[in-house]
């Protein structure tokens, strides 16, 4: 090793920053935590605060443990440690388990088989609140160590375990075994397991672990092996889970029947729903209105699939306002039933649709949808709501329509339609309200047509032109002095 780990205790009064390291951005790192300026710190082979050798580490600790700012700690790479020698990376955990202040610890593609079982004293502080490992190998060894600890960390708040690609060398029942000690964590917000070979026994002990998660608010399963029976499981576990709000289910293996049984079994405070790459068809009738947003990408729908969606569109009871269907194999006939949906919906804000290859038919069939420009009646009833409809090319008039339906006020959106479409209006459906009607008209005019004078000259003439005398009635009957 470069060096050998110093008593920073005994030392700390007789050494500058200048004596400690040559590298001037860990200088800047080491100041910042002698002042107690320093909230983050990652650790990383050309990061932040660069090892170079035990005495860095041995620092580093030394002003870690004492400073009352710092409360994330994160170690990137599989060779951040390289230039340490065991004892000192002992140490270093150990100065990290001494600081009340640190909330969050991230491991990123770190070895963990190195230091996992040096964790401890860092991990047990009853301040720990996040815990993250994110592209990290994970075998029996480091899960068994990982989990038991997690038995000792009722703070915790946050947890997320994500072992992309095949880091994972752990089966079913292996997780089986380790979930039931998630239930010491009571206070729980947001839980990820993902990618973790998740399936039937794993999801069975998550139905006995989630009713001691009275706080959970997010969970995320993704990349697992969870099929429909796996669903059935989760709905009747997160029964009680009165505070979740969104569910993450995507990269599995769920089809309709896994879908109605979420729809069917989850708390309804539960409306964000996310299954991005998994089986679902809509073969079959399946109510959509529970949910503020429904992310179905990359799954392949069937021809009568957008069907179903645009009957949760025209409930009246929908509560769709996002809704995902990039990449859905959505052809022409099923964006012009997604766009009829949209006709009389007022909640729906936006609607991804991109990746599917629409022909430009299917990208005009939003166009009388958003501004419907046979009468003005139709044009006030159009839709005002939808504001986006994701990547890919839409005509200029519907972009249009959907940059004026993001203004709140959708009296100003209908209006400013209105003034779009028809060049002229046609008072004549007015006229038997007689000149009673004119000074609204006139005032509605002022407001939304100030640059198009000859709009509002026009309009007023055909009142004047439809009847002459009582205009002239109307003004020479006025005594002197009185409002005209």
């Amino acid at each position: 090793m470069a060096s050998q780990a110093v008593d920073c205790n005994a030392l700390e009064a007789t050494t500058s920053i200048e004596d400690i390291t040559g590298n001037e951005h860990n200088r800047d790192i080491l100041r910042a935590l002698q002042n107690d300026e320093l909230t983050e710190l990652w650790l990383s082979t050309g990061g932040d605060y660069e090892l170079g050798s035990s005495r860095d580490l041995g620092w580093l600790g030394h002003f870690a443990k004492k400073s009352t700012s710092l409360e994330m700690v994160g170690i990137y790479g599989d060779d951040t440690f390289r230039n340490c020698s065991g004892h000192s990376v002992d140490r270093f955990l150990g100065d990290l388990g001494q600081c009340n202040h640190i909330k969050k610890m991230h491991f990123q593609d770190t070895n963990l088989a190195e230091i996992v079982y040096k964790l401890g004293p860092a991990m047990k502080n009853s301040r720990r609140t996040h815990f993250f490992v994110v592209g990290c190998h994970l075998g029996v060894p480091e899960a068994t160590f990982l989990f038991n600890t997690f038995r000792d960390m009722n703070s915790l708040e946050e947890l997320c375990i994500e072992c992309d690609g095949n880091l994972a060398n752990l089966n079913d029942g292996d997780m089986a075994g380790y979930i039931p000690s998630l239930a010491a964590c009571a206070g729980m917000r947001d839980l990820k397991l993902s990618y973790l070979n998740l399936s039937t026994n794993s999801c069975a002990a998550l139905r006995g672990v989630f009713p001691w998660m009275a706080n959970l608010r997010e969970l995320a399963l993704c990349g697992n092996s969870l099929d429909d029976d796996c669903t059935r499981l989760l709905a009747q576990g997160l029964s009680d889970c009165k505070q979740l709000q969104s569910l993450d289910l995507s990269d599995n293996r769920i089809s309709d029947d896994g879908l109605d049984m979420l729809v069917q079994g989850l708390p309804a405070n539960v409306d964000t729903l996310t299954l991005v790459m998994n089986d679902i068809a809509l073969a079959r009738h399946v109510l959509l209105l529970r949910f503020k947003e429904l992310n179905l990408l990359g799954n392949s729908l069937c021809p009568s699939g957008t069907g179903v969606i645009a009957a949760s569109l025209t409930n009246s009871e929908s509560r769709l306002e996002d809704l995902d269907l990039d990449h859905c194999d959505i052809g022409v006939d099923g964006t012009a039933t997604l766009a009829e949906g949209l006709r009389n919906n007022q909640r729906l804000t936006r609607m991804s649709l991109g990746d599917n290859n629409i022909t430009e038919r299917g990208r005009n069939a939003f166009s009388s949808i958003l501004c419907d420009t046979s009468s003005i009646e139709a044009t006030y009833n159009s839709n005002h709501t939808l504001q986006s409809l994701g990547n890919f090319e839409i005509p200029k008039d519907v972009r249009l329509m959907l940059r004026l339906n993001k203004e709140k006020n959708k009296s100003r959106v209908a209006a400013n339609k209105i003034l779009q479409a028809h060049r002229h209006l046609d008072m004549r459906p007015l006229f038997g309200r007689e000149l009673g009607l004119l000074p609204y008209m006139v005032a509605w005019l002022e407001h939304f047509a100030k640059s198009r004078l000859h709009f509002k000259l026009s309009s007023i003439f055909e009142f004047v032109r439809a009847m002459p005398m009582k205009v002239v009635d109307g003004v020479v009957g006025k005594a002197k002095g009185e409002s005209r």
